[in-house]
């Protein structure tokens, strides 16, 4: 007996899906390369080990997110849409007090957070929701 339900076909990943994980890895980079030069600037022995932990921590569930989503996983999506709003009220209230202090660091701040809003949201475009809805 076969069956007459039909495979969905292994639909190609759009092109703002793409865009999307590319921009988030782009301010993943960017914020890991800031928060290390940060660290290292601020403390030293134990606390910078105690901070890499921390950073690293925090960057391999960021990096973990972003492949989940290249992957398809759409849970992985609501939890980065979920993170990324819940961090955004600290973040711009952080950035302000750091342009007052260092407007080049402040300006990259702002830059990872604007990177992170708008690759966020290509997630969440018709094609992309398309897309995730279609699982194999």
């Amino acid at each position: 007996m076969e069956s007459t339900i039909a495979p969905v076909p292994n639909v190609e990943r759009p092109r703002v899906v793409t865009r999307a994980v590319q921009i988030l890895m782009s301010a993943l980079a960017l914020g890991l390369v800031t928060a290390i030069f940060q660290a290292a600037q601020k403390v030293s022995g134990a606390q910078l080990v105690f901070a890499s932990l921390i950073v690293i921590a925090v960057f391999g569930l960021g990096f973990f997110l972003i492949t989940k989503i290249a992957r398809r996983r759409n849970w992985a999506r609501i939890v980065l849409v979920v993170l990324v709003l819940f961090g955004l009220p600290f973040a711009i209230r952080g950035h302000l007090q750091e342009i007052k202090r260092n407007v080049p660091a402040g300006t990259v701040g702002i830059t990872i957070t604007v990177l992170q809003l708008v690759g966020t949201s290509l997630l969440f475009t018709k094609q992309s929701n398309v897309w995730f809805r279609k699982r194999q």
